[in-house]
């Protein structure tokens, strides 16, 4: 089984992740846990061709990324994560192991529509980004992770960064206004997505609970199948 944890930034997506792992490890299970910017593959050239992709992203976050437009960006993000897919979760999924990945696609696609809204990008809306993420396996189940904006704020500005403000808001004198912004709509195009997601509300609530509750879900996933 595949199943990953979404959220706009800062939504608690790798706390809650690991404690998810921890409770199905401790359950007997075997658990391969994904960060999806660090994902780590058993092979040495994959591990250093994901590498060169994560630095190539990390180098256009370094300047106005949204100069290289919305096709080059998003076909560079589709093609990391068609490698991961190939060489770290389908092989997991093949041992039998249950993956959890600490984000997935989706919080890409939303944050580029986000984006696309406010400066006439060449993407605006999530159903024009993904069919070009088409050949990526989709989880057996995507948990949302519905945390209040001002809560994400408050937990990223230590360490927030320029791709989480926005591109249209990255040089503006109020960092936090602006990720409040941005992150609102980010996560209005991630509910628009959930669909048959399990929205999970955090507010107030603490990582082993909602650990709790996704496990549940899993339980009652699996009965139903």
């Amino acid at each position: 089984m595949f199943i990953a944890l979404e959220g706009i930034d800062g939504a608690g997506k790798s706390i809650t992740a690991a404690a998810v792992a921890a409770r199905l490890r401790q359950r007997g299970e075997a658990v391969r846990l994904v960060r999806h910017n660090a994902a780590a593959p058993d092979d040495p050239f994959v591990a250093e061709y994901l590498g060169g992709l994560r630095a190539l992203q990390e180098m256009s976050l370094r300047g106005p990324y949204f100069r290289l437009g919305d096709p080059h960006w998003v076909l560079i993000r589709a093609s990391y994560y068609a490698l991961v897919d190939r060489c770290v979760i389908t092989p997991a999924l093949e041992r039998g192991q249950v993956v959890v990945a600490d984000g997935w696609f989706h919080k890409f696609v939303a944050r580029v529509a986000a984006a696309g809204v406010r400066e006439k990008g060449d993407f605006d809306r999530p159903e024009q980004i993904l069919p070009l993420f088409a050949p990526v396996r989709l989880p057996d189940r995507v948990f949302l992770l519905d945390t209040p904006v001002a809560t994400a704020a408050a937990r990223r500005m230590a360490t927030v960064n320029p791709g989480e403000l926005g591109p249209q808001n990255a040089g503006t004198g109020s960092p936090e206004q602006a990720f409040v912004r941005y992150q609102s709509d980010v996560r209005g195009h991630l509910l628009a997505m959930a669909g048959r997601w399990r929205v999970v509300r955090t507010a107030g609530r603490d990582v082993s609970g909602v650990a709790a509750e996704v496990c549940a879900d899993l339980d009652v996933l699996r009965e139903t199948g």
